[in-house]
């Protein structure tokens, strides 16, 4: 693929395909070029060579802040590698993610556990820690400036991660929700949950995109990927997947095979819905099948037996 892709969305919005693990369309990074820019999530260390060229593209030589929706590697494994390359920038994050960003080496072992050494190495990359200094805690309702009278208001949006946050901005009407609503790939952008340990919680999952839509965003712009073409139906859509993978568990996960098992349903389930196969075959093959489902039953183990 081309190093380059960028879109542009309006109101100096720029989508940039981070062409994470050299595909094209597997994750959107979301820049503000306004008198202050904003970095909405940065991608992997492994790809970031694809961010920096696009922004070279786009003439940035300089950034003010990073603001990453949560610290899973795929989303901020490059934040030191980015913090090095832009050093006036500052990078936003959740207090509980801070101290990850600051020191991953817990993280990266976290990490390394889940996927293997293998998929770290062709996926995600390693991580340099960011400079504790220039760490910008984030809580709901804080704004991060963009110049111009214009700022990108936080939300904290728990359930993919306890750390997750969300990024609003009045101007372009966009809600930056990173990974609370799950995937939704073109051209059919159907979406699908995603549920990793060890934070998952349905719960919380489904009251934050609530919350997302009470605010009647004009661009929902989900990092896997791009921005949906109809933001209260992906919604709504994802409150329902949810509730639909937690109740495949609780009724038919139990029994041999069941990440095989549940791969199956799930990739029908796309059939049903009228994906045609090529599409339904890029849901499999971006989706990490085992720690979805270590997810989903991580939290049913913590929740223990429905009332």
């Amino acid at each position: 693929m081309s190093p380059v892709s960028c879109t542009d969305l309006g109101h100096n919005l720029f989508l940039i395909d981070a062409g994470m693990s050299g595909q094209p369309q597997r994750l959107s990074c979301y820049l503000f070029d306004t008198p202050e820019r904003v970095l909405v999530d940065c991608g992997p260390s492994n790809s970031i060579h694809h961010l920096f060229a696009a922004l070279d593209e786009l003439g940035i030589r300089t950034v003010s802040a990073l603001a990453v929706t949560h610290i899973h590697l795929d989303h901020a494994g490059g934040a030191g590698h980015f913090a090095d390359r832009y050093p006036d920038a500052r990078v936003a994050v959740h207090p509980l993610g801070a101290t990850h960003l600051a020191d991953p080496t817990r993280l990266m072992a976290s990490a390394t556990r889940a996927f293997g050494e293998q998929t770290m190495r062709d996926h995600w990359g390693s991580m340099r820690p960011v400079d504790p200094a220039r760490l910008l805690p984030l809580a709901e309702g804080d704004r991060i400036p963009l110049g111009g009278g214009r700022a990108l208001e936080v939300m904290h949006t728990p359930g993919h991660a306890r750390h997750h946050v969300a990024f609003v901005e009045a101007a372009s009407g966009a809600c930056l929700v990173g990974d609370a609503a799950g995937l939704a790939f073109p051209p059919s952008h159907a979406v699908q949950p995603a549920t990793p340990p060890p934070d998952f919680d349905p719960v919380a999952t489904i009251a934050s995109l609530r919350r997302v839509g009470a605010r009647r965003p004009a661009l929902l712009g989900l990092a896997h990927f791009g921005p949906h073409p109809d933001p209260q139906d992906a919604l709504a859509a994802a409150q329902a997947r949810v509730a639909e993978w937690v109740d495949w568990f609780e009724h038919a996960g139990q029994g041999p095979e069941p990440v095989a098992r549940f791969r199956r349903w799930v990739l029908d389930e796309h059939r049903r819905r009228g994906l045609r196969e090529e599409e339904v075959a890029r849901y499999d093959g971006f989706t990490f099948w085992d720690t979805q489902v270590d997810g989903i039953r991580h939290w049913l183990a913590r929740r223990g037996p429905a009332a």
